[in-house]
């Protein structure tokens, strides 16, 4: 709705008082002035009604697909579809929650093209699923004597995926992980893979499934499409409880989204499919194929990935890998930042019972100061000696530590030679 500001009203009033003045003093410039200052105030209402009707506004965001800890910038292009010479354009709430120091974002004057054009950030990104919703455009005349405000704008998500690692070799990510040693395979193993027939390449996809008899044929670059099997070979659990103690804070789980996600990259990478499982999607099992769409599905999921999930997490993993047993892989890896006794045996049951197990524990406390023992959380070398002697591969990762190094595949060491 376009009203007069509090500096057009003045100058309404200011007409009005000259007006009553010229007639008392019957000046005839006076009646000029006062008609030169109400025009003035009904142009610039005028201008600013018209504009504001026919204002659209984009928003868009650089770079569009970020990764965490990129600098995003929002940029604004406003149109009137005819040219409104001289309007200013401001708008609030353009940038949601992300940027709340930023304050409104003002464009410049109209140009030649009848449009004014705006940036806002750099923001640095974190990651998750953004939803901005939509804004509120004020416009105003140079001088600020009307104002409109009305709602601009389409609702925009941003998704922000986390930044993995590439690793070399992965340790907990089974048997299969430690004989590839890099993880850097071209072709998927047969056991892995079906052939399911051959199709044209497709611009952006990999080029390691070429076939290049069918492409001298042709002349024209194929692929070998394939169709995974019905056994994945990693599945990843991500458990999202920060801490033992309910009601604490989870400072590890953007690390765990991060050491979860470059292990099942990895093996992706490797020509093997993965299973995910999520607690905010109820434990249910996310297949990926180890393809360009797989890999962005990984993403995108990890993408929206939040804590909370149950403290006790040992009390409901033996009935998660017994109810997911026709969806799971060959290997289990558990990514977790709570580490408790009830965990503890419920790995030590499951590997008694032959399924093959990896832990991965994303310790967010300090070697100085760690959270006291509650609810039957270990110490520091209790998991490692229990795990070990259950058969349970443990990786310990604290802050600081460099996670390839962490999950690199060791080399078996030499036997000691005998004293001659």
């Amino acid at each position: 709705m376009t009203r007069f500001t509090a500096r057009g009203l003045a100058l309404l009033a200011v007409a009005v008082l000259t007006y009553v003045a010229a007639r008392v003093l019957g000046t005839w410039e006076l009646y000029l002035i006062a008609l030169a200052f109400a025009a003035m105030s009904a142009v610039a209402w005028v201008f600013v009604y018209s504009g504001s009707r026919r204002l659209t506004v984009r928003r868009t965001a650089t770079p569009e697909e970020p990764v965490a800890g990129d600098l995003v910038s929002f940029s604004f292009r406003a149109r009137w579809g005819r040219r409104m010479p001289g309007l200013l354009v401001s708008l609030d709430g353009a940038t949601g929650s992300l940027l709340d120091g930023e304050g409104p974002v003002v464009l410049g004057i109209a140009g030649a093209d009848g449009g004014d054009a705006g940036e806002a950030g750099p923001w640095t990104a974190r990651r998750g699923v953004h939803k901005l919703p939509p804004f509120t455009a004020v416009v105003e005349d140079p001088l600020g004597l009307a104002r409109a405000r009305q709602p601009a704008g389409e609702p925009l998500r941003l998704t922000v995926v986390p930044r993995l690692d590439d690793l070399a070799s992965c340790a907990p990510c089974g048997a299969e992980g430690l004989r590839r040693g890099t993880g850097r395979r071209l072709l998927p193993t047969r056991d892995a893979w079906e052939f399911r027939g051959i199709r044209p390449h497709a611009p952006g996809e990999p080029l390691n499934r070429v076939d290049w008899k069918s492409t001298a044929k042709t002349g024209n670059l194929m692929l070998r499409e394939m169709e995974a099997a019905a056994e994945d070979d990693l599945t990843v659990l991500l458990g999202g409880a920060g801490t033992c103690v309910a009601g604490s804070d989870d400072p590890g789980f953007e690390e765990a989204v991060r050491v979860a996600g470059s292990m099942a990259a990895f093996t992706l990478r490797a020509g093997h499919a993965v299973t995910l499982l999520l607690h905010d999607e109820d434990w249910r099992p996310v297949r990926l194929v180890p393809d360009m769409a797989g890999r962005r599905r990984l993403l995108s999921l990890l993408a929206g990935a939040e804590p909370g999930a149950p403290l006790h997490l040992g009390r409901s993993l033996e009935s998660i890998v017994a109810g997911r047993a026709s969806a799971t892989g060959r290997h289990l890896a558990v990514v977790v930042l709570c580490l408790d006794q009830d965990l503890v045996s419920a790995l030590a049951r499951l590997r008694r019972q032959g399924t093959s197990i990896s832990l991965v524990h994303v310790d967010a406390g300090t070697r100085d100061a760690r959270p006291p023992a509650v609810g039957g959380a270990l110490g520091e070398e209790g998991p490692m000696a229990a795990l070990a002697t259950a058969g349970v591969r443990y990786v310990r990762l604290r802050p600081g530590d460099d996670l390839r190094a962490a999950l690199t595949v060791r080399p078996p060491r030499a036997p000691a030679r005998a004293a001659l």
